[in-house]
């Protein structure tokens, strides 16, 4: 089965992502495919253990996974699904990395992306090309460096599980070798800042600076306003609800089925083509028999169901309240009871079969419905507010609104663009905002934001974008100045303090004694780098993302072999023992997907 097949197969599966990390993890993403295609999907972001993925990233990944296929081999909603599952992949991988503390030096991702042909202008990296990219993507410099460390990351992680084909005797030992290796260490810190402030400016050299870059040093256009956000929540005080009105709604929950939860199992039988999908018609048939026989469903699925998330539970699916599973499972659940089995369900691309497990009662208190009922009379009032607003009061200005229809008002004083009010940001105002001319005469509006709240504002107040004086812009200057004579000071005590490591002059230096991968006594940089160097060439840099320098000597190396106690070998051999070198990778993402949340 070719590995289109193999990703539409398990595609329905919740280890679905895991086919689609194995097959096509790429590491640097290609982007004419997004940049040139307007249909690229905008699929809402994901969110995984409380990290939320971005439009750009999604698009991104998209865009990759589209080059490698064409359009007949596969459709756009099969690719946004794929999209949504490698993603999850990756995350879920980079995050299980970062707890073993895997890391990877800054100036390798540097590297990756600066080797990266879509970056290139005559085999050269293009620094202008890069940020047009990055700026089409919606995406900073720093999050798409996230994105390849994130993926870099996975891949190794992913890597190594895979290939794992030595005893767990053997792979116990050596990862826990790995991880508690400690090393002592001998090393001076020079800290840029505090070498640019004792840096003397003369006065001509600011004066220079000024001159020739003057236009670096801009005060931004501010506006002030006020506005009115208007939510759900606006009316609720001044609504109110009936006893009455809770016992008719817990009647229409009851007489729907909505005050019940249902758990379901089922048998996948996935297919690619008519005849794969007859004879999955003829397989199910026979499951149907063998059911009847009093054979356990369980067992079944286990042998048969082709969907990996739950083919190990038995087939269970968990619970449904009638709107959570497709609507051709939901119909025939409303007809069973527990312990009962459905008729041969067909979908596209799959055949069912389906068990009820257990039904719930899931009756609501007398609040809980209360609550129910005012957030809907809260969204009809909001839609009536709407409608008065758009009939009644285009043309004025707020304090008109706030007066006949109650509503609360704000007033912020100047603010940059960089720096919105919290509460404005999710309306995508900016741009409007800040083309404004003059104060307003009326209010703009409304603007809706993905939550269902709207915003109306004025213009209060604005100032123009101006160049700032030479006095204004001075303390800026004389710290950019400072840090361009710091790098040259830098270079020579970097070499002063060099050569007393090289000569074994430590008496200036501070130690660390026996210091393990995961310290937090020292900066990441300096650890991944402490770790790869050896005692045959003990001294080397470490340059850390703020400028600092670390001279380091390397003084002892303490291997693991009796740091390793046996019961931690047993215990890194029992989290192992279920993985075999066809199934290391599946298992291990099977164990991450149940422990996370998935949004």
């Amino acid at each position: 089965m070719s590995a289109l097949q193999n990703i539409r197969k398990g595609l329905s599966s919740t280890s679905s992502s895991l086919i689609v990390a194995v097959l096509i993890f790429g590491l640097v993403a290609t982007f004419g495919g997004f940049l040139t295609d307007p249909s690229a999907p905008s699929s809402s972001p994901l969110k995984i253990n409380g990290k939320n993925i971005s439009f750009g990233e999604f698009n991104l990944e998209f865009s990759r996974l589209s080059s490698l296929f064409s359009e007949n081999d596969i459709s756009e909603e099969l690719v946004n699904e794929i999209t949504k599952n490698s993603i999850i992949s990756k995350e879920l991988l980079y995050q299980k990395s970062l707890d073993l503390k895997m890391n990877v030096s800054e100036d390798y991702i540097n590297r990756l992306i600066s080797n990266d042909i879509s970056f290139q202008t005559d085999n050269e990296f293009d620094a202008t090309l890069f940020s047009g990219y990055m700026a089409r993507l919606g995406l900073s410099i720093n999050d798409y460096r996230e994105i390849v460390k994130s993926k870099y990351l996975a891949n190794t992680l992913s890597d190594f599980i895979s290939k794992s084909e030595f005893s767990l005797d053997s792979y116990a030992l050596n990862y826990i070798r790995a991880t508690n290796q400690q090393r002592s260490l001998s090393f001076h810190k020079l800290e840029i800042n505090d070498i640019a402030r004792k840096e003397i400016i003369p006065e001509s050299n600011i004066l220079n600076y000024y001159q020739q870059n003057q236009f670096k040093f801009i005060e931004p256009k501010k506006v002030a306003i006020n506005y009115i956000v208007i939510d759900d929540d606006s009316f609720k005080d001044s609504l109110e609800v009936s006893k009455e009105e809770i016992s008719y709604e817990r009647e229409l929950l009851e007489n729907n089925g909505q005050n019940s939860q249902t758990r379901v199992s089922h048998i996948q039988l996935s297919h690619s083509s008519k005849e794969e999908k007859n004879d999955n018609l003829n397989l199910a048939s026979n499951i149907l028999e063998k059911l009847e026989d009093q054979f356990s469903f369980e067992t079944l699925a286990e042998e048969y169901s082709d969907d990996f998330g739950s083919n190990s539970n038995g087939g269970d699916l968990g619970y449904t309240d009638g709107t959570i599973l497709p609507i051709e499972f939901e119909e025939e659940i409303k007809k069973l009871s527990v312990n009962e089995i459905s008729k041969i369900i067909e979908m596209p691309g799959s055949v069912h079969i389906l068990k009820i497990t257990e039904k719930n009662d899931l009756s609501l208190s007398d609040d809980e419905i209360k609550e129910m009922i005012l957030s809907n009379k809260s969204q009809e009032k909001l839609n009536d507010v709407l409608i008065n607003i758009e009939d009644n009061f285009l043309g004025l200005k707020l304090d008109v609104l706030k007066s006949e229809l109650n509503l609360k008002t704000k007033k912020t004083n100047l603010f940059e663009l960089n720096n919105l009010p919290e509460d404005l940001i999710p309306f995508d105002i900016s741009e409007e905002l800040f083309s404004q001319i003059s104060p307003s005469s009326e209010f703009f509006g409304p603007y809706e934001d993905d939550k269902g709240n709207f915003l109306l504002y004025e213009v209060l107040d604005l100032s123009e974008e101006t160049l700032l004086s030479q006095s204004a812009a001075e303390s800026e200057i004389i710290k950019i100045l400072q840090l361009e004579q710091a790098q040259e000071t830098i270079i020579d005590e970097l070499k002063k303090y060099e050569d007393k490591a090289n000569n074994n002059d430590l008496s200036s230096f501070n130690s660390y004694s026996l210091i393990k991968r995961n310290s937090s006594l020292l900066p990441d940089n300096l650890l991944n780098d402490l770790f790869k160097v050896d005692l045959n060439m003990p001294v080397f840099i470490s340059t850390q993302d703020n400028g600092d320098v670390y001279i380091v000597r390397l003084t002892k190396i303490k291997n693991s072999n009796d740091l390793a106690k046996k019961e931690d070998i047993e215990a890194a051999k029992n989290s192992l023992q279920a993985l075999d070198a066809r199934s290391y990778l599946d298992t291990f993402f099977k164990e991450l997907e149940s422990n996370s949340f998935i949004n």
